[in-house]
C-alpha cells in the first residue's frame, strides 16, 4: 500500500522520467533539423536551409526549458525525500524519549533513586565497620577471626 508520501515521490519521479522521454524527442528533432539544413544547403535551396535552422533554434531553446523544469523536479524530489527522512527521525526519537519516561517512572525517578544510592552508600560503610569490628570482637571473645 502506498502512503500519500510515497505516491508523490512516486509521481514526481514518473513526471522526471516523462521530462527525460521528451528530451529524447527534442533531441531527435533537433538533429533532424540539422540533416535539413545541410541538406538543403546542398540543393542550393538557402531559404529552407533559414527555416530548418529556427526549426533547430526553437526546439533548442525547448531543451533549455526543459533542463530548467528538470532540474526543478529534482529538486522538489530531493527535498520531499529529505523531508521523510527528518520526519522518520522525529518519530524515532519521539519514540525514544517516550521509553525513556517510561524507565524513569518504573525507577521511581531521580528521588527514588537517590534515595537507594544512600542506602546502598550506609550498607556498604555498615560492612566496612563490621569487618574493623570483627577482630576486635574475635580478640575478646578469645576466637581467631578470620577475616
Amino acid at each position: 500500500m502506498l502512503t500519500i508520501l510515497s505516491r508523490a515521490i512516486l509521481d514526481l519521479k514518473t513526471q522526471r522520467d516523462k521530462l527525460h522521454q521528451y528530451q529524447r524527442r527534442i533531441t531527435i528533432l533537433t538533429d533532424r533539423e540539422t540533416q535539413i539544413a545541410k541538406q538543403m544547403l546542398a540543393q542550393g535551396d538557402r531559404k529552407k536551409a533559414l527555416l530548418a535552422l529556427r526549426r533547430k533554434k526553437y526546439q533548442q531553446s525547448l531543451l533549455a526549458k526543459t533542463d530548467s523544469q528538470l532540474e526543478q523536479l529534482e529538486s522538489l524530489t530531493s527535498s520531499v525525500e529529505f523531508a521523510k527522512i527528518q520526519k522518520d527521525i522525529v518519530f524515532g526519537l519521539q519514540q525514544g524519549t517516550k521509553v525513556l519516561k517510561e524507565i524513569h517512572t518504573e525507577m521511581g525517578g531521580i528521588d527514588h533513586v537517590e534515595k537507594l544510592m544512600g542506602e546502598t552508600a550506609e550498607a556498604i560503610a555498615y560492612q566496612k565497620v563490621g569487618v574493623l569490628l570483627l577482630p576486635l570482637f574475635a580478640r575478646a571473645l578469645g576466637v581467631a577471626a578470620t577475616c
